[in-house]
Order: structure tokens, then sequence, then C-alpha cells
């Protein structure tokens, strides 16, 4: 007899699950979690047979099932699984959905610390889905991929292009997996950006030539009437302890402790999720010290010249250093002179040329966690390495500013 809504709505969960047959092979599958769905049970010769299931009761009304059911019945009389049909429609449909939907899902399983995904957000907020989203993800071309990539690139941002290139992999990748795209055409995407123009710097991210070192830092020092003073400290302070940018960007007044003359970074603001105690130098103490007159009150040590107690942007700090005058030319640096970021490359190189340990170069810019140090040194040992390190390394920055006579 066939089913009937009355019927259907009675229906009652028991111990174990059992059918409500309406005919032709459609069921209603009564489950013991009290779940009602909608089931046929299909046979194709020589002996191919299946289940698809339509959906769930009462979202698939009975009508709605037998209309289905019906059309079911059609393809499998010609010889076709509806099954794989329904899962053909389905990756079609996800298929057509922007490569916005799709990224945020990826950066929802990452395990990273919320500054670092806050971070990755923005980063690809702004240079990959306002080309992306423009169509659907899967009818991009590697060309395509990699003209968006070159936009970014051209503009003086390299490594964010770089950045930019792994994700679309890792997102694309996902979308082959999951049957989306039947290539992944961000696959080699970062080797095919183009290369740094080799008339200008063979390295436009850092500095490592102490003559190039000593005018950056003079001219850090005497800054334009127009930039901002907490802009100014926050440059005099990242040569000092060449922390990552937003690490500067979001520092805390609260983290700071004057009397010991540490910072400690707390390890949810650590891309490692490890936190970091920072030895601060007589030099950063002053500065900081100097900051403090003027943001004191706030959270953040470095926060936007309009208030709001909002932290500075990375852009603050590179476009401050972009706009430093070249003392050969009397023209600013522009593009590709520094970056706020190359502040650790240019330490990381020349304290591994002045022979200061490895490991507490590493350890001072978070590579190596406290569990992983070599057993040379314990942790006692390589704080006492990094607090005597760090002053060194002000006291260089000093006397390349302003050489003390022999």
């Amino acid at each position: 007899m066939p089913l009937t809504n009355t019927a259907i709505s009675k229906a009652k969960p028991t111990n174990k699950d059992y059918k409500m047959t309406d005919g032709g092979g459609l069921y209603l599958l009564i489950k013991t979690t009290g779940s009602k769905v909608w089931k046929y049970d299909w046979r194709m010769k020589p002996n191919r047979r299946g289940t698809y299931t339509l959906g769930n009761y009462p979202e698939i009304s009975l009508l709605e099932a037998r209309e289905q059911h019906l059309q079911a019945r059609k393809l499998v009389a010609q010889g076709t699984n509806p099954t794989e049909v329904k899962s053909q429609r389905i990756l079609k449909a996800q298929a057509d959905e922007r490569f916005s939907h799709f990224a945020k899902n990826w950066i929802a399983k990452q395990n990273m610390a919320k500054t670092t995904e806050k971070d990755l957000v923005q980063r690809v907020e702004k240079n990959l889905y306002p080309d992306l989203d423009k169509k659907p993800v899967g009818s991009f071309t590697t060309q395509e991929l990699l003209k968006v990539l070159t936009r970014i690139s051209d503009r003086g941002a390299r490594e964010t292009a770089k950045r930019m290139a792994g994700v679309l992999r890792r997102v694309y990748s996902e979308l082959l997996i999951m049957g989306l795209i039947d290539y992944n055409p961000a696959q080699g995407l970062a080797e095919l950006l183009p290369k740094p123009n080799h008339r200008q710097k063979s390295n436009f991210s850092h500095i490592t030539d102490p003559e190039e070192l000593k005018l950056l830092i003079r001219q850090i020092h005497n800054p334009s009437n127009r930039q901002s003073p907490v802009t100014t400290c926050a440059l005099k302070l990242m040569p000092l302890l060449f922390l990552r940018p937003k690490n500067i960007r979001f520092m805390k007044w609260k983290d700071i402790d004057f009397d010991q003359a540490t910072l400690t970074i707390p390890a949810s603001e650590m891309k490692a999720g490890k936190e970091l105690k920072v030895p601060l130098a007589r030099q950063a103490i002053e500065i900081l010290q100097e900051v403090g007159v003027i943001t004191g009150k706030q959270p953040y040590v470095f926060v936007t010249s309009h208030g709001h107690g909002k932290p500075i942007s990375e852009n603050t700090t590179t476009a401050a250093l972009r706009r430093l005058i070249n003392p050969a030319t009397q023209k600013p640096y522009g593009t590709g002179y520094m970056t706020s970021h190359g502040f650790r490359h240019t330490a990381s190189t020349l304290l591994n040329e002045m022979g200061y340990p490895a490991d507490a170069i590493e350890l001072q810019l978070a590579h190596i966690s406290q569990d992983r140090v070599r057993a040379t040194y314990n942790k006692a040992q390589l704080m006492e390495k990094r607090v005597k390190m760090m002053q060194e390394w002000a006291d260089y920055l000093d006397n390349l500013r302003c050489p003390q006579p022999a």
C-alpha cells in the first residue's frame, strides 16, 4: 500500500531501523535516532544494484520524494547510476563557488597563532579575493593565476607574491582531492614568478653591508618633521630587536618589564606558539620610555596617529623606509630598498659574521624553541648569552651611527 502523510507523521522509532515502503523500490527508513530518510533500492542488468539516498523527511516531502524517485528510475532504465549523477551535480555546484569560500575553509583548518591567522586573512583578502572571486574557482588557468601573482610582485611585494602562491597551491590541492578540479593550476607558481631585476640590488629585502646599514640607521634617527614620532620610535626599535613586524606592531605595554629589561611575547602571539622572552638593551629601554610618553596609556605601544588605540599597520613602517633619502641621489629609495621584515635577515647575517652563537641567534629570531636547543647550552646560559648579545648588538648599531673616537 502506498504511503500517506498521516502514516509518515505517526511513524515512531523503535529499537532497530525499519522501512515504510511506497512501491517501486522507494521507501522511508525510520532510524532508531528518530530521523526519517528517503531511499530507493534500484537494480540494473546484469546483476547491478544499489541504494540511492534522496534526502531526509520532512525536508523532502512525500510528493517531492516521489518526483525524485521517478527521475531516478528513468536514469536506471537508461543504465545510469542515479547516485553518480547526484554526486556530479553536487560537485558542479561546488565548483561554481568562488575562491574565497574554499580559502576561508582552508584557513579555518590551519593551526596558527591568532595574530598569524589575522595577518594571513588580511593578505589573502587584499591580494587574492578581488581577482579570484570574479568567476568560479575551478575555471582559472595557471596563466591567469600567474598574472594575479605577477601584479603583486610588480608592485614590489615579491615575498607576498610567493606566500600567496603557496596559499593558492594548497587551496587548489584540496579542490583536487575533493574531485572539484582535474588538475592543480597553482602547482609550481612560485617558480614561475619573475626573477628580481639584477640591475638593481640582488636582494631587495634587507641590507648586509655595514656601510649601507650605517646610512640607514642614521636616516632613521633623523626623520622628517612630517613623520609621526610613534613611527620613528618603531623604526628605531626594529633593528635593535629584529622581531617579526607583527610582534612590533602588536607589542603591548603589559608585556614589558622595565625592571628586568625584558619583553615577554605570549605564545598566542608567536608563529611557533611558544612564549619568547626578549632581552632589552639600554637603547631599547630608552626608545620605549620615549614612546611611552605618547602612548603609555594605550594597550599597544605603537598606535596610529589618528587615535582609537589601534596598532600601526605593517605598511606604516615599510612605507617610512621607502621614503628615506638616498644620499647619492637625494631622492627616496622607494620600493625594494628595505622592508620592515628585512631587519631580521640583516641581524641574522651580521651577528653570525660577528661570531655570536648560532643557537642564541636562532632562539632570538624564534626559529627554534627552548626544547629544541642543542645540549651545548641550557636555558640560563642561552639567556645570559642573549642578554650580552643584544646589548653588544645595540652598541654596534650606535657605533655605526656615531663612531666613537679611537
